[in-house]
Parts: structure tokens; C-alpha cells; sequence
């Protein structure tokens, strides 16, 4: 990005703010969706990942930040990053995208049959204790021995939650959060300086796109290794739908805006609390 730190973090709040102002459904409803697609509980693990980076580059920074600083960075990050604030901000852009007429296919999809069976095989497979590379190798292993149609359905899943793109900004804003944290501690930090965190962070991202790509298909073929071709199949359709094509733009917007209006608190809470101490 070339615009400056101020004017960076003026625009994120702007567009933060454009999804309440441009509702196309009601906010209760949106917030229904977000709670049933699981959007709800991965909004609040945001936060969550933002102060263990922080916390983990302290560790291996020693001396780099005083006690009371840490403290400052840690409650400053938990503030601007509180699952509340996050949420808001994500419900807000789902509104914004979707029509009245959305509302209703995707409520019929998360509470039918297999839209339960798929959100519960998504949590299942998130919360087994197993290492990033049993779950690729596992997951390649399952992809080695689909069908053609199996694979074309996990592949047009991947495409249609704009998972790859997804995960490549979320890493690039949480470890812009972390190194903002630390360099904003600093009083020689200036905004050009913050600016060209951001700037190098950003010049990654078609790496981590590419990376993204190449471990996305085996991740999902872990996770939905219980589910059939034909469902599978169903589910792939179900995600091309306009309905589910709209849903899946918002979440993306709403993780972006909800991270960049984190950044946003962080920088300024960091600001009040350096002005007073």
C-alpha cells in the first residue's frame, strides 16, 4: 500500500463503517448467519491468535520492551481486538452484502440435514489434536485416492470461500498487528515507518498465495474425508449459488474490515496510553 500510516487506518475505519450505513438486511439476520456458518466462533480465535503473536515475539525479542510495555501491548490488544468489536464490524459487512432474498436459501441450507453435518464435520476437524503435517499428509492421502469428481468438488469449494485468499490476508494483518504493536512502542517510530511494515508485509502475499494454494486442497480433503462424493458434490453446487457466493464475499470483507478496524484501535490505544504514561 503506498498511503500513510494515518491515512491508511482512516479509510479501514471508513469502510468499517460503510456496511451499517448500506444494510441490505437486517443486522439480527446477518448476525444469525454468521453465528450458523461459524463465522461468529472464527472472529473471536482472531483476537485470540493476534496476542499469542505478540506474546511469542516478546519472548523472542527479550529486553526489546520494558514490563510495563508489554502490559500496555497486551491490554491494547486485547481491547482493540475484542471478539465484540470484531464481530460488529464483520456482521456489518455481511449486511451490507447480502439482499432480503439471500436470507432465506442460506437459512434453509444451515439448518437442513447436511449444512448440520458439514458444520459439525468443520469443527470436529478443527479441534483434533493432530499437527499440521499429519493433517496434510493424511489429507493427501485422501486426495490421492478420490475420484475426479471428488476432486473438481473440494476444488470448487476452495475457490468459492475464497479460502486461499482468506488465509493469505489474515496472516499479512495479524503479523502487521504484532509488528505494529512493537515498533509503536518506540518513540522514534514514525507513520512511514509503520507504513513500510505494512508495505513489506504485503509484498508477500503472492508467496503466500502460491504456498496457500498448495496445502489448501489437502487441508479440505482432511476435513471432509467423512463426507461422500454426492454430497460433497451438493455442498461444491450449494457454494455457487448467488445466495452463498454473496455470503461468502461478505465473511471476506467482514474478516478484512474487522482485522483492519483492530489495527486501527491498536494504534490509537497505544497512542492514549503512551500519552499518559
Amino acid at each position: 500500500m503506498t498511503l500513510t500510516y494515518r491515512m491508511w487506518g482512516a479509510a479501514l475505519a471508513l469502510l468499517a463503517g460503510q456496511g451499517a450505513a448500506m444494510a441490505a438486511i437486517a443486522p439480527d439476520a446477518a448476525q444469525e448467519l454468521t453465528r450458523k456458518s461459524g463465522l461468529w466462533g472464527q472472529l473471536e480465535s482472531l483476537g485470540v491468535q493476534v496476542q499469542a503473536g505478540m506474546q511469542d515475539s516478546m519472548a523472542k525479542n527479550p529486553g526489546q520492551l520494558t514490563e510495563a510495555q508489554k502490559a500496555r501491548l497486551l491490554a491494547c490488544a486485547q481491547s482493540a481486538y475484542a471478539a465484540d468489536g470484531l464481530r460488529a464490524v464483520a456482521v456489518d459487512a455481511v449486511a451490507g452484502t447480502l439482499q432480503p432474498a439471500d436470507v432465506a436459501p442460506l437459512l434453509a441450507w444451515y439448518d437442513g440435514a447436511l449444512g448440520h453435518r458439514i458444520s459439525a464435520m468443520e469443527e470436529s476437524s478443527a479441534a483434533q489434536q493432530v499437527t499440521p503435517q499429519e493433517r496434510l499428509q493424511r489429507g493427501g492421502e485422501a486426495l490421492a485416492k478420490a475420484s475426479e469428481s471428488r476432486k473438481a468438488s473440494l476444488g470448487a469449494i476452495l475457490v468459492e470461500t475464497h479460502s486461499v485468499e482468506m488465509m493469505a490476508d489474515t496472516l499479512i494483518e495479524m503479523a502487521y498487528a504484532v509488528q505494529q504493536g512493537m515498533a509503536s512502542l518506540d518513540p522514534a517510530t514514525t507513520p512511514s515507518a509503520l507504513s513500510e511494515i505494512k508495505a513489506n508485509l504485503a509484498s508477500h502475499r503472492p508467496q503466500l498465495l502460491q504456498h496457500y494454494a498448495q496445502i489448501s486442497l489437502p487441508a479440505y480433503a482432511f476435513t471432509y474425508a467423512g463426507l461422500g462424493d454426492e454430497d460433497l458434490k451438493q455442498y461444491a453446487e450449494h457454494l455457487g449459488g448467488s445466495s452463498a457466493k454473496a455470503f461468502n464475499d461478505g465473511s471476506s470483507r467482514g474478516v478484512a474490515r474487522a482485522l483492519g478496524a483492530g489495527s486501527v484501535k491498536l494504534g490509537r490505544c497505544l497512542k492514549e496510553a503512551g500519552a499518559k504514561s
